[in-house]
């Protein structure tokens, strides 16, 4: 593996890499990123937020390796100067820990441990580093992502071809029908998912050493672990997909972020769960709530619960108490006089009226 210092600009750094053609180089406003292998991988690493401090970088593909350092404040230079870029290829930004701020198309999202999203092609985008961070890229070219899509057809096992049926094929085979379609997805750890951030790190680990060792076999077991992180991403059980559009705000995937995290939990979830989660404070995201449900957060929660404290009167047989006992109800009094105000009758008319 070559190892370099850091260059003064940016695009130096970028130059250094053979499977990426830069475009419009000294571009402020539209650098364009050309890969010319099947899918590369980066991992990069900033141990602090001091600006003198140094952004490790790897990138791996076959047969090349480079790493790379560059001063924080190199890299947050394009951000600084508002200079994103965009790319002919799919890219996935997976945050391993630590934070991560994503400019795209001049709005920024925060990114968490564990959540990523999905960057189309012709997407204009940039990152900007707060703090120690781990951060995986995933750049996947048209035909090597089709490929792998296309392989499913002719497999004997009929469950592969489930990914057929997920957020990520819809999206990317909609993009390469509508090339210039301006949008990502968004994913963020389901509320039961322990352990995102470790099985993210045994993929990426995985990838790595078979791209630095490789050995017979090494070519499919790369496409077999795209495959698991595909996989992975594309199940409920662990992440909740959104599809963002141009026209989305930040502040409205803050509230869908909300929405998916109260579904799961049938809105018993706590306020300091949701600031751990979503890195927000808690004032800030009863903001958010009120701005686009006209509720509280506590309120908006509530609507969840009550829901499913009809769907449970609806569809089981399970006693009322037991019912509300297993959603947190502590007071019996409390949990009738919510459950009218919602439905206008109590929780056992309204089993009478539905049964």
């Amino acid at each position: 593996m070559e190892k370099y210092t850091t260059p003064d600009m940016r695009e130096s750094l970028d130059s250094l890499n053979s499977s990426i053609n830069i475009q419009n180089g000294e571009s402020d406003f539209g650098r364009f990123y050309s890969m010319n292998v099947p899918f590369q991988v980066t991992l990069e690493c900033c141990d602090a937020s001091d600006p003198e401090d140094y952004v490790n970088v790897v990138t791996l593909s076959f047969e090349k390796a480079v790493m790379y350092q560059e001063s924080l404040a190199i890299k947050n230079y394009s951000y600084a100067k508002n200079a994103p870029h965009y790319h002919d290829f799919f890219e996935f930004v997976i945050v391993l820990e630590g934070n991560l701020v994503q400019r795209i198309e001049g709005k920024d999202y925060l990114y968490t441990a564990g959540s990523c999203c999905l960057i189309n092609r012709s997407l204009r985008h940039l990152e900007h580093y707060q703090s120690d961070c781990k951060i995986l890229y995933i750049g996947l070219s048209p035909d090597f992502i089709t490929g792998l899509f296309d392989s499913t057809q002719g497999s004997p096992f009929s469950s592969e071809k489930d990914i057929c049926r997920s957020p990520i094929y819809h999206f990317i085979t909609d993009n390469m029908k509508n090339p210039g379609k301006r949008a990502y997805l968004d994913f963020i750890p389901s509320y039961q998912n322990r352990q995102t951030t470790e099985r993210l790190h045994a993929m990426t680990d995985a990838m790595m050493h078979t791209l630095l060792y490789p050995e017979f076999g090494a070519y499919y077991r790369i496409c077999g672990l795209l495959c698991s992180f595909l996989t992975h991403l594309s199940s409920p059980q662990f992440y909740h997909c959104t599809d963002i559009r141009l026209d989305t705000n930040s502040d409205f995937l803050l509230f869908s972020r909300i929405t998916r995290l109260f579904e799961e939990s049938d809105g018993r979830m706590t306020r300091t769960e949701l600031e751990q989660l979503l890195n927000y404070s808690g004032d800030y995201l009863n903001r958010i709530t009120n701005k686009y449900a006209g509720k509280c957060l506590y309120d908006y929660g509530m609507t969840f619960c009550l829901k499913k404290v009809a769907q449970c009167l609806t569809e089981t047989d399970e006693s009322i108490s037991a019912i509300a006992a297993r959603l947190k109800f502590t007071n019996r009094t409390h949990f009738y006089a919510l459950f009218k105000e919602k439905y206008g009758v109590t929780p056992k008319e309204y089993r009478k009226m539905h049964s």
